[in-house]
């Protein structure tokens, strides 16, 4: 399954419309996910998209084939040796007339690539246009919202599946696998990052990898993972108690990590500025003394990057738009204690936040 053809078309048309806005005669793209976005090819090396002409994919010689087969919205250009990418770049930018205002998104290509494109396009204009990117590829479409559930739901079956084999004696390493063999068999095509599995005083390491620490009774498991569906990513996590009578002071951990949820959900809608919703769901969890506790932001977007805009930080300049999708994860991560923390997967709308996920919150 793929986005339908009639919808790139969409996007081609949106992001020239963005370009001549903006005063760009077109616009060069390095990052696969931002090809893909347009062409529905993963393994592109550039894409070209002029105002005034058809976009234009290059590719390597391996991919050529496949790539002709999949892109119909673009004319494809085999790049022999990567070398020589950057002078077929130039020799088709100039072959009719020469663009003056190139956009790049400068934060996805090495230092190297970009030194040697401005040397090639000396005394042409460029100007930094990731904004315009992430600002079409923020609001999803309902295709992607189809894509983007199924593979949420891909996590949770490998969310179950891992919680289920929770045994004394297993170490985190082979919870991991679980995980990721349930979503293989339910289809993933790979995963959105390395899977989180990090049990007793190691489940403290927010972003901890899984290691050879078997499980205990009487601690508690944070699981972090995500599917790739289509392109499309899915992130969840889960925190379990190992334990059959969680103490008083953990519980009261899940309870605060649960409402700090249910206060971000309350209020995120379009409109409201990112950054408001972290401050929210912060003041939940700082009012209970857990402050300190929580270190990272509340979320992010999800989409063909497992992290991309909008970003629910305090810092965050983002407003919410409807079609955002986007994670909320509070957490509480005490040193020698453990870590409590719960993500869910959210869709922005006009006038609400709806959680997109369907699997408890809390689980034994």
């Amino acid at each position: 399954m793929m986005i339908s053809h009639s919808t790139l078309k969409t996007r081609i048309s949106e992001i020239k419309s963005l370009m001549e806005t903006h005063l760009l005669d077109v616009i060069i793209l390095f990052d696969p996910c931002n090809i893909y976005y347009f062409t529905n090819f993963p393994r592109g090396l550039a894409l070209i998209i002029p105002t005034n002409h058809n976009p234009i994919l290059f590719v390597s010689r391996l991919e050529y084939e496949e790539a002709c087969s999949i892109v119909k919205n673009a004319s494809v250009i085999t790049v022999e040796k990567r070398s020589k990418l950057v002078d077929l770049l130039y020799n088709e930018l100039t072959k009719e007339s020469r663009p003056s205002t190139i956009g790049l998104c400068k934060a996805s290509i090495t230092a190297s690539l970009y030194e040697n494109l401005k040397s090639k396009f000396e005394g042409f204009n460029i100007k930094e246009s990731s904004d315009l990117i992430n600002e079409l590829r923020s609001i999803k479409s309902h295709e992607e919202i189809e894509l983007i559930v199924k593979a949420l739901r891909i996590a949770e079956f490998g969310m179950k599946s891992a919680i289920e084999a929770i045994n004394e004696g297993k170490n985190e390493i082979e919870i991991a696998g679980e995980a990721e063999y349930a979503m293989r068999k339910a289809g993933a095509e790979w995963f959105s990052f390395k899977t989180i599995v990090v049990s007793g005083y190691r489940s403290a390491y927010p972003h901890g990898s899984p290691t050879c620490k078997k499980i205990r009774e009487n601690e508690l498991v944070v699981i972090d993972l995500g599917a790739k569906y289509c392109g499309y990513c899915s992130d969840i996590t889960r925190t379990v108690y190992t334990g059959n009578n969680m103490p008083p002071e953990i519980f009261e951990i899940f309870e605060v990590v649960n409402n700090a949820i249910d206060e971000a959900v309350k209020i995120a809608k379009e409109g409201i500025k990112a950054r408001e919703i972290d401050v929210a769901a912060r003041k939940i969890i700082s009012e209970k003394g857990y402050g300190e506790y929580f270190v990272h932001s509340l979320g992010h977007g999800v989409g063909l990057n497992v992290h991309e805009s909008p970003r629910l930080s305090q810092d965050s300049d983002d407003i919410l738009r409807a079609g955002n999708v986007v994670t909320i994860e509070p957490g509480i991560y005490i040193p020698n204690l453990g870590g409590v923390r719960i993500e869910e997967m959210a869709i922005i709308e006009k006038n609400q936040c709806k959680i997109l996920n369907e699997l408890p919150r809390i689980l034994k």
